[in-house]
């Protein structure tokens, strides 16, 4: 009797540990990266509304497979990056002004080619590509109107103070260029474009080209080591789909576990202590 009294307390103890950690690491503050951008709130795990119908969400997928509806689509919350005439969303603009800020502590001296662009500056723009180039090449370098993420306030092309290698791959290995791919992620950019995503992507190499998408989403893509944003997106597409536990279900199954925990022999396994011995 003696022996089972003072098991119960132990019992109650391993209970309050497992079901603490998880808790715990939820609560854990977030890495330095995650903090250097102040303006971004912690997210929770995006639904499928937010990946697929919400073209506010940072993690809208727009591509020519993708295109915004309505087509001339703007967002509301633009505002000019400190420094230039370009705008960008709000966290968006924040990000990248403490990005250029960083570069610069490192001797990276950067400067914003592009950011937002209305429906018919992307037409133009367009337009003039396809007269030059033709369709084919156009389509390759530039998005048609309604499909550019420079539409939703989301995109900047980036480029050193020099003006060396301008919107050209050779960005790629300058030292800003290079500083950049290394340093995006922490203010929650990604390249949009990499060297061998073109296959997925539908556009040559672009090292450039920025696209916002959050801290903590950005340095989720990183560790997860896709390829391009249209593999993370649908990789997160896909667990948005997985049915979460409701707050009773998980009650349910906490009651459960401490119930098994009293039934003989006694077994408590998640402290390792067998009372049948």
């Amino acid at each position: 009797m003696s022996l089972f009294r003072g098991g119960i307390p132990a019992i109650l103890l391993g209970v309050s540990l497992v079901l603490a950690a998880p808790l715990a690491a939820l609560a854990a503050p977030a890495g330095p990266a995650a903090a250097t951008v102040r303006a971004e709130k912690p997210r929770k795990a995006p639904t499928t509304d937010e990946l697929t119908k919400d073209q506010d969400s940072y993690l809208a997928l727009v591509s020519r497979d993708h295109p915004l509806d309505p087509a001339n689509y703007k967002p509301k919350d633009l505002r000019t990056i400190s420094g230039t005439g370009l705008e960008l969303r709000q966290d968006a603009a924040t990000a990248l002004e403490s990005l250029l800020k960083a570069a610069r502590k490192d001797s990276q001296s950067l400067n914003v080619l592009s950011a937002y662009r209305s429906y018919d500056r992307q037409l133009a723009l367009f337009n003039g590509y396809k007269a030059r180039y033709g369709t084919d090449y156009a389509t390759r370098i530039s998005a048609p109107a309604g499909t550019s993420e420079h539409q939703i306030g989301l995109a900047a092309d980036i480029g050193m103070s020099s003006g060396r290698c301008d919107l050209k791959a050779c960005f790629g290995d300058t030292s800003g260029g290079k500083w950049l791919a290394a340093n995006a992620a922490d203010f929650g950019f990604i390249i949009r474009y990499p060297a061998d995503g073109e296959k997925v992507t539908g556009y040559k190499y672009e090292p450039w080209h920025l696209r916002f998408i959050g801290v903590d989403q950005a340095k989720a893509m990183e560790k997860s080591k896709s390829v391009t944003f249209e593999q993370f997106h649908a990789a997160l597409l896909k667990a948005s789909k997985v049915k979460t536990p409701t707050a009773a279900e998980i009650k349910k199954q906490r009651e459960a576990l401490l119930i098994l925990r009293f039934l003989p022999p006694y077994r408590d396994w998640s402290i390792g202590y067998d009372f049948a011995r």
